[in-house]
């Protein structure tokens, strides 16, 4: 794999609707005719416009990227297109531009699938490490949650929406003083429900029910409680 700094285009790309062939004009005398691969998007306006070296010649495909707005300017990381220079003395096969950090324009080139399913696996680990922080930081919420509400007899007040989507639900539990009890009488034709007010609530939940559809349906009857409760605008 090799860097190499991509130069922006100059004109928008447009879809293509299927392979094209166009006359490029060279910049020493003649002109070449190519035909566009399937994937290419490329806008060879330009190209055609001023002329070309052979050499410089370059297909492109839409992006792939992970696009957010920061401040109202809009920023994208893990670009990714397929791209050709079918005409480079060194390597003119098709690869994959990959640009970390789209406002650098600086690539990693993948070669071939391996050299992708490289970077595939080194993102796949960063996202695995990025799920592991978002647990740390509901961890980290509910301790300050907890702190400051240190000797408060009403802490459920102070949560709002986000934090029952969000904090864990051990956290959540304690918080309203909920306690679970396993048992075949829900006391309604469901499999879990919530019963009382905050401070002494009761959570009925069938024997076996999953770890994860326990928290799911604690969650979605404590959410339930708030938009019965307090709801409205509050976030």
């Amino acid at each position: 794999m090799t860097n190499k700094t991509i130069a922006p285009q100059t004109t928008e790309q447009a879809p293509a609707v299927e392979p094209r062939t166009i006359t490029y004009p060279l910049k020493t005398g003649g002109s070449l005719t190519s035909t566009c691969p399937p994937w290419c998007t490329y806008d060879h306006t330009d190209d055609v416009a001023r002329g070309i070296d052979p050499d410089n010649l370059f297909h492109q495909g839409d992006k792939i990227a992970a696009e957010y707005s920061v401040d109202g300017v809009e920023m994208s990381i893990l670009e990714a297109r397929i791209a050709q220079w079918p005409f480079d003395p060194d390597d003119g096969t098709p690869h994959i531009e990959l640009v970390p950090e789209g406002r650098t324009a600086v690539g990693v080139y993948c070669r071939n699938r391996i050299e992708l399913d490289d970077e595939i696996r080194r993102v796949r680990a960063h996202l695995g490490a990025l799920i592991e922080l978002g647990g740390q930081l509901g961890e980290a919420q509910a301790a300050d949650h907890a702190r400051n509400h240190r000797g408060d007899l009403t802490p459920w007040l102070s949560l709002s929406r986000i934090d029952l989507q969000s904090l864990p639900i051990a956290y959540l539990l304690r918080a309203f003083g909920v306690t679970v009890v396993e048992t075949e009488d829900i006391g309604c034709k469901a499999v879990s429900a919530l019963y009382g007010d905050p401070g002494a609530m009761e959570l009925r939940i069938k024997p076996d029910m999953s770890q994860y559809m326990r928290e799911d349906r604690a969650r979605h009857h404590l959410l339930d409680w708030y938009e019965a409760q307090i709801g409205g605008d509050r976030v």
